[in-house]
């Protein structure tokens, strides 16, 4: 039972790289012989299903439901393919695990800018095809080989107008004052974003943040670490700033107007130097749709409708230039790529990150321990 249990899935294998291009017509059929299975008994059960849907590999919550209505919607209407979930969260390990196993079952992953640069150097990942996916529709900088920047998200900062209604702080040097601006404030503790905010303050220009001076940032970081609270999770930097634990708390840029709202106007997000990160969609290598699906699923991702649409229900900005005019005037103070924004922040490097990320967090960590 074993020995045939093996060969099916073998067989199965097989389907799976027939459907998406990767094996030949004779070495499936070859295959099929071999496990003593019918080709089309194979090729129409799991291995055909899964090469007919797009299998989207996120965290879930709300960006489930988004990207399902905005991207998915309109995909499933042009080509028929439905879009599926996996919410587990897809983290570089888990990506390298599931690649290196033979066992891939997600055909796009929403993940970041370097993660994308990462796992393209060390194999994991399919190459992008621009002869799908159109380049022009991506902002300059961020199409790579290996990756697509679909949206931006950032991080930004709030503080509460009831302590400073009066002298408001604007940039992350006030951020960092606790004597001009006294009272707790929270920071990502993952580093992304908290080492950039550390470097503005002591005075490095936004075009000079890049390659980040670590040492100069934690030392940054430790002068306010007595005032410090860190969060891991968009939710417990929206807790810290709604429940007052906070005087000034930085923030995933796209949860700011949700909270000013929630808290009527009482906190206020400030732009001036936000940290935009590209959010990237990246395709697994083996991925089980094949390549033209998904790069098709991508390209929908680019159509400026979608892009809107995402915006709408997430807070994350458009990385598609012909998108930038069209966000709503509701959403110009929240938008990384808006015409009030674009050029008050700072874009990220996700070379940097992905060569130097794991270094940058340890150190940070230790620094805040």
């Amino acid at each position: 039972m074993q020995d045939k249990a093996f060969m099916r899935d073998l067989a199965h294998s097989g389907a799976v790289a027939f459907r998406s291009g990767r094996l030949d017509r004779r070495s499936f059929l070859a295959l099929c012989a071999m496990a003593g299975v019918a080709s089309l008994a194979v090729s129409a059960g799991d291995a055909e299903a899964a090469a007919n849907e797009i299998v989207m590999w996120n965290w879930g919550g709300e960006s489930e439901q988004c990207h399902g209505s905005a991207i998915g919607t309109p995909f499933t209407a042009a080509t028929g393919i439905p879009l599926k979930f996996d919410t587990s969260g897809p983290l570089q390990g888990k990506i390298k695990e599931m690649v290196d196993s033979g066992k891939v079952t997600a055909d796009v992953c929403d993940a970041d800018g370097f993660d994308a640069i990462a796992l393209g150097r060390s194999g994991h990942l399919e190459p992008i095809d621009y002869n799908i996916v159109n380049k022009a529709q991506i902002k300059e900088g961020f199409a790579w080989e290996h990756g697509v920047c679909v949206i931006f998200y950032g991080y930004a900062f709030m503080y509460d107008t009831q302590a400073f209604g009066s002298n408001p702080p604007q940039n992350w040097a006030d951020f960092y004052d606790t004597a001009k601006f006294p009272g707790k404030r929270s920071l990502y503790k993952w580093a992304n974003g908290s080492i950039e905010s550390a470097l503005m303050a002591d005075g490095v220009p936004k075009d000079k943040v890049y390659p980040c001076d670590v040492p100069r940032a934690l030392e940054k970081i430790k002068s306010i670490k007595e005032h410090s609270l860190y969060w891991g999770s968009g939710s417990e930097a929206h807790d810290m700033i709604v429940n007052g634990e906070v005087a000034l708390g930085m923030v995933w840029q796209n949860r700011g107007k949700a909270i000013e709202e929630r808290t009527n106007g009482r906190y206020k997000l400030v732009m001036n130097e936000a940290i935009a990160m590209p959010g990237a969609y990246i395709v697994p290598r083996g991925n089980p749709a094949g390549r033209e699906n998904v790069m098709k699923f991508i390209q929908q991702a680019l159509q400026v409708d979608s892009q809107l649409a995402i915006l709408e229900c997430l807070g994350m900005t458009p990385s598609n230039p012909e998108a930038f005019a069209k966000i709503p005037e509701a959403w110009q103070p929240y938008a990384a790529n808006s015409a009030v924004n674009i050029d008050k922040v700072v874009f990220n490097d996700p070379v940097w990150w992905a060569e130097n990320g794991g270094d940058a967090v340890n150190a940070f960590l230790d620094a805040i321990g």
